[in-house]
Parts: structure tokens; sequence; C-alpha cells
């Protein structure tokens, strides 16, 4: 199940707090679908949006970009924090990323990820 998971998806699964022990069923950007090994390498998505960082990328609920991915309240994508899950664990799909929510994120993740 999901094998049609794409880069842009915007999905729902548990995913853990940075303490490695509670989870939480939350939205993801799907930034990579490993499809042989059946993993997704994801982007954390929050409704907390009080201390946003320059790596967070604001999704304002009634803007267009929200209403493609799908979201039901405005909401930040958490650039910097990822994790890999299995695609197993997917609960739903909520929507897909517009396109300027793809150049936003492509702007950023380098950003994030260069060494």
């Amino acid at each position: 199940m999901w094998e049609n998971l794409k880069k842009g998806d915007i999905i729902k699964l548990p995913l853990t707090y940075s303490d490695l022990v509670q989870s939480k069923e939350r939205p993801a950007l799907v930034l990579y679908h490993d499809v042989e090994l059946r993993q997704l390498t994801v982007a954390y998505i929050t409704s907390k949006i009080s201390n946003l960082r320059p790596t967070d990328i604001l999704i304002v609920f009634g803007s267009p970009t929200c209403a493609k991915a799908g979201l039901p309240k405005t909401s930040a994508i958490k650039i910097h924090w990822l994790a890999v899950v299995k695609r197993i664990h997917v609960i739903s799909v909520y929507g897909e990323a517009d396109d300027i929510l793809r150049e936003q994120v492509n702007r950023l993740l380098p950003e994030c990820l260069a060494i």
C-alpha cells in the first residue's frame, strides 16, 4: 500500500518527538520515496507557529497553497526536522505541495543539509 506516494505529497503518519519515546500522528511532507526499501524521507509539519525559524515555511490556512496541501489549519513545514519512516506507517494523504511551496522547499533544503 502507498506505492504511489511521491515527492511533494503531504501525508499523515505517527512521528516521534525528539525524545524518540512518544509519538503523535501529524502531517509531513514527502521529500523522497525509496520504493525498493519502502521508506520515506519526510519533513515534519506543525501547527505550532509561534516561534518560526528561518528554515520553516509558513502555510496560511485559506491560501491556495494550504488548500492544495489539504491542511486543516495554518501550519509550518520544519525543513530542518527530518525523519526516515517505513511507508507502512502512512495513515492518509492530505494533499500535495503546489509549485510555490515546492520552490520554497527546494530553496531551503540545501541550506539546511549542506555540510
